[in-house]
């Protein structure tokens, strides 16, 4: 293979003196909350102090925001750690993690700011959460816990939001009712279970939306690291107020268990195309309608691009309007799946514009799938870099058949090589035009032992 510039160098983890902290440059490459998502789940699952500065240094409102906050105080919570610097618009914060323990919390970005960035962040951790006697606390409380019985795929595990669905129109619940909700919501569940109920935008500009998580991101990732995650979207929320609420419930590792290395280089056929789109609120059922119909009209005027055929790929529609129990506020968008022989799914998705036709907004979803296709990947450029943390903790090779990857991609692995002393290299593909392989040697990180009843966080 010919071989791309290497990634920046990077301080790496095994280089760092107990105690000492992990300085980590916040305006790097993309310079985005990704660095501060990646950075702090793998602070919390390495028990690693860090220090962010620069901070979004080359944003229009540098700093951060709302939702970059909660998911900071989310993770101090899950490992009963100490934020430093937690402020609206602060440069530079501080995490000091403890033990990442099971238990069931709420975060709450308050605004329209993604609640899916808090799953990004939140789930490798629930993964390396010690199991034990789960507790139900807010983000200001750490969780205790202990041991409990295994789930398997298709178990049935009630939610606070199944349990007892807030009105649509209703007020969020404060973080001190949380508390008590999820006392009693959660009492049926088994201790060895990691439950949050994240709050804030489902679908939202610059984020994947939650159909994307729901439809992509968790199928593969219990494909190929044979987990348990679950993702239950009980109300969608839209800018500018948010509201939104999923409930993310993770089964962490066996004790001393390792994630294994992801292979995705053998794409295989495409075997179906599914399209789901849908309206809210004051959005008329028609919109959706329309979304959909424009998806499924640019899908098909590339299947022979693609080298398929209408009658061997069936395009399957789903078009809804949300109930109101089921929505805050007036929104619509649609997602775009593709599933390959083996086992590959590629997304892409497109969220309701003021101003912009449902007609172009479905066009563009469908084109940007089926670019994916005709290049033979096996990864859409938005599941390059959620899948680097999971790699770099991986024990073994990991290796990603993906288009060039992208500057978010090449961020995150930059932030995952000074954190956990995995090694990644960005190749071209010989003989191909357009794809790369990303491969990891990973760090090969064991889930830490079970917790000891009563046994302190920090």
């Amino acid at each position: 293979m010919a071989h791309a510039p290497r990634l920046p160098p990077a301080t790496r983890a095994a280089t760092v003196p107990p105690g000492n902290v992990i300085e980590i440059d916040g305006s790097l490459l993309e310079g985005g909350g990704q660095i501060l998502r990646n950075a702090s789940a793998l602070s919390a699952i390495l028990q690693l102090p860090i220090r962010v500065d620069k901070i979004r240094a080359g944003r229009s409102k540098p700093g951060l925001r709302p939702q970059h906050l909660a998911g900071l105080q989310l993770i101090a919570a899950l490992s009963g750690g100490t934020l430093q610097g937690g402020d609206i618009g602060s440069s530079c914060i501080g995490l000091q993690p403890g033990k990442l323990v099971c238990s069931h919390q709420l975060a709450d970005t308050k605004t329209a700011g993604s609640c899916m960035l808090l799953v990004q962040s939140a789930l490798p951790c629930m993964l390396y959460a010690a199991s034990g006697a789960a507790a139900a606390v807010s983000p200001a409380e750490a969780g205790g816990g202990g041991g409990g019985d295994s789930i398997q795929p298709g178990d049935s595990i009630a939610s606070p939001a199944s349990r007892s669905v807030e009105a649509a129109q209703g007020t969020v619940a404060d973080t001190s009712s949380w508390s008590r909700e999820a006392a009693a919501a959660t009492k049926g569940l088994p201790p060895s279970i990691s439950q949050l109920d994240l709050r804030g935008g489902t679908d939202a500009a610059m984020a994947p939306p939650a159909g994307y998580v729901l439809h992509v991101l968790l199928p593969l990732l219990r494909r190929l690291l044979g987990i348990y995650a679950e993702l239950e979207l009980v109300r969608r929320g839209f800018f500018p107020k948010g509201q939104g609420q999923v409930v993310l419930t993770v089964q962490p590792l066996q004790p001393g268990a390792h994630l294994p290395a992801i292979d995705m280089t053998e794409r295989g056929a495409i075997t179906s195309i599914a399209i789901r789109a849908f309206s809210a609120g004051k959005i008329a059922p028609a919109v959706a309608q329309r979304l959909a119909a424009a998806a499924h009209k640019e899908i098909q005027a590339n299947m022979q691009r693609c080298g398929l055929l209408s009658a061997e790929v069936p395009v399957s529609l789903e078009v809804v309007h949300e109930p109101a129990e089921r929505a805050f506020g007036d929104g619509c968008g649609l997602l775009v799946t593709a599933t390959s022989s083996t086992g590959c799914l590629l997304g892409a998705s497109g969220l309701g514009e003021r101003g912009v036709p449902a007609e172009a907004i479905g066009q563009r979803a469908g084109c940007e799938l089926m670019d994916v296709v005709a290049s033979g990947a096996c990864v859409d450029g938005w599941l390059q870099d959620q899948l680097v943390v999971f790699m770099a903790l991986a024990q073994g090779r990991s290796q990603l058949l993906t288009g060039e990857p992208t500057l978010h991609t090449r961020t995150a692995c930059t932030v995952a090589e000074a954190l956990t002393g995995a090694r990644f290299s960005i190749a071209a593909q010989n003989g191909s035009t357009g794809l790369w392989v990303l491969a990891c040697d990973g760090a090969g990180v064991a889930a830490p032992e079970v917790a000891q009843a009563g046994a302190s966080t920090l």
